[in-house]
């Protein structure tokens, strides 16, 4: 395998964003740069998770792309007369987000760097790292981890091993697998997006559909109140030095599952006409054996269901990853102490994600995060300053692009 001025862990948007404005600034790092996946894909992951979920729009506005220029992914999709999806904040249909991905991929010939391999180690050296992977070791200068460094949350009392695969976590549920459910009784626990979506895939196949939930539903258009997106609340947050106390800011912010009022709304008329029912409590216990249906509780309440669905999100933690998790030093709950360019200590290694959530705050997964990270990084590894207010539009390499390649 070749050396390389930066080796690129993942090929998910946030790596996209990190190398789209890595290149924006610097053109010449192009032969440059590895970005290792196993998949050998851009994208394949996100893809294959709004295909299991059945995924249409997403929940970002839609100046939150890979892109540099914010107002690109709008210019593509006017451009090409494209579908919006006409609800608040304007976020891109799934299937355009999808087409402009592959359009930035294409015009930067992107696909070119890529290494479908795993990484196995990485060990810091004088002069950068040596990253040795599944299908051989390289030398890089600066590494960028943009992994999915996360494991799924199971509550009790599902965390037992209950010997039934009719209980599933929404991270192993492909409903493009599922041609009807027919006369079951479906269980879907969890008040986020996710659970939203996977009440829908159920009703779609004729099944009867409990959700439940610990409390009300929360309506909120993002994953955290908009103030979290610029200096309305980050002010305060930048302010708090204190690593244990920004976490806890963090997860106050986020405050578990919620979802924007066009799943409330399809949610509310399920409802109403009778093919949905919503419980506020919490499962307590449970018979799960192999055979009969299953016996759930609910806050001291029966409750039968043939198939038990949880959407109860996953956790961020480096040790999810042994490769990262050999370089991280300080930590709090699982997430890593950056400096404020995302390096991680004195390393030649970068952090962007959930995962830098201590230094870019709440919404640091999300894309509007991949975006800020990939500010920073840039700026660090370059020295190039692609802030938005730096930035004009002719920067936008894809604006007249083509629609790009479904894959």
């Amino acid at each position: 395998m070749r050396d390389a001025e930066v080796c690129v862990v993942g090929a998910g948007p946030h790596a996209l964003t990190v190398v789209s404005h890595l290149l924006t600034a610097r053109p010449s790092l192009k032969d440059g740069i590895v970005v290792v996946d196993p998949s050998g894909q851009w994208l394949r992951t996100w893809r294959e998770q709004f295909g299991r979920l059945e995924i249409g729009v997403l929940r970002s506005p839609m100046v939150h792309h890979p892109d540099v220029w914010p107002g690109s992914l709008a210019r593509f999709t006017s451009d090409h007369a494209l579908k919006r999806s006409h609800l608040p904040y304007d976020p891109p249909l799934t299937s355009v987000f999808d087409s402009f991905c592959s359009a930035l991929v294409d015009q930067l010939d992107l696909d070119s760097m890529l290494c479908a391999a795993s990484v196995g180690e990485i060990q810091t050296e004088r002069h950068g790292c040596r990253v040795t992977t599944s299908s051989g070791s390289f030398q890089a200068r600066q590494v960028v981890w943009a992994g999915n460094t996360a494991h799924p949350i199971v509550p009790e009392p599902f965390s037992k091993p209950f010997g039934t695969a009719s209980i599933q976590h929404s991270s192993t549920i492909d409903l493009r697998n599922i041609p009807t459910l027919d006369g079951e009784h479906i269980v879907v626990v969890g008040g986020g997006l996710t659970a939203g979506h996977l009440v829908l895939g159920a009703l779609k196949r004729s099944a009867r559909v409990t959700l439940v939930t610990r409390r009300p539903i929360v309506e909120r258009n993002f994953d955290v109140e908009p103030g979290w997106l610029g200096p309305r609340f980050l002010e305060g947050f930048e302010c708090q030095r204190n690593p244990e106390r920004r976490l806890q800011m963090v997860l106050s912010a986020r405050g578990g599952g919620s979802m924007p009022g066009w799943m409330c709304q399809r949610l509310e008329s399920e409802i109403d006409a009778g093919r949905l029912a919503h419980v506020v409590g919490s499962i307590e216990s449970g018979d799960f054996s192999d055979t009969g249906p299953l016996e759930l509780c609910v806050s001291g309440q029966p409750l039968e269901a043939d198939r038990c669905w949880l959407a109860t999100g996953t956790r961020p933690h480096f040790c999810a990853d042994a490769a990262l998790a050999a370089h991280v030093n300080r930590q709090v709950d699982g997430i890593p102490v950056l400096r404020q360019d995302l390096r991680l200590g004195r390393r030649s290694m970068y952090l962007t994600g959930r995962l830098a959530a201590i230094e870019l705050g709440p919404a640091a997964g999300n894309l509007w995060g991949a975006r800020v990270a990939a500010l920073r990084i840039t700026h660090a590894l370059t020295g190039f300053d692609l802030r938005d207010d730096a930035l004009e539009e002719p920067r936008s390499r894809i604006r007249l692009g083509q629609k790009g390649r479904h894959k």
